[in-house]
């Protein structure tokens, strides 16, 4: 249910190298992909930390991991994570996600992702709800975004105490499926 991705642990403020780079990505072989930590991504960056054309480049690679690392100083999460880069469904230039709340494995609230609180979505959840509820944990929530083959891919995983909600979602059922 994700793109297919390989992680390391690795320390805040250590950029790689190209060989330590090309290790990471090598099971992915070649093609696009985005590299984030365990936690963040850099979106925002995206061409300079957080894209990579072609894995084959391996120097490109080790640019946008060394960058990530630069500019999440020491707030790096756990490691770098590479993955596979999926073309997702846009609308309005933007991409079609949701953010899903789940209450040990059950889906309680579904709403806008909060970088986009005014662009609903409707996932599909049934391949999704069996996946979440043998992962054990009792609060966390799953950031899924539409590809264009209309397959919902699951983008993210959190614990459901830091995750936002966007703005104008109503926390009634969240609360209801914590009580």
């Amino acid at each position: 249910m994700t793109p297919r991705s390989v992680w390391t642990p690795w320390e805040p403020g250590v950029a790689p190298t190209t060989e330590q780079a090309a290790a990471l990505a090598a099971p992915l072989g070649s093609g696009p992909a985005v590299v984030k930590d365990y936690v963040k991504s850099r979106k925002h960056e995206w061409d300079e930390a957080c894209f990579v054309p072609d894995l084959a480049d391996t120097a490109h690679l080790r640019r946008v991991l060394a960058r990530l690392v630069e500019l999440q100083e020491d707030t790096l999460q756990g490691g770098l994570v590479v993955r596979r880069f999926e073309h997702f469904a846009r609308r309005d230039g933007r991409t079609v996600e949701a953010r899903v709340w789940w209450v040990h494995g059950e889906p309680v609230l579904t709403g806008p992702h909060p970088d986009t609180p005014d662009l609903a979505a409707a996932p599909g959840l049934a391949a999704i709800a069996p996946l979440v509820a043998a992962f054990g944990h009792p609060f966390v929530t799953t950031d899924v975004a539409l590809r264009d083959d209309g397959a919902w891919r699951v983008v993210e995983l959190g614990d459901g105490q830091v995750s936002d909600l966007p703005s104008g979602l109503d926390p009634a059922a969240l609360i209801a499926g914590l009580a």
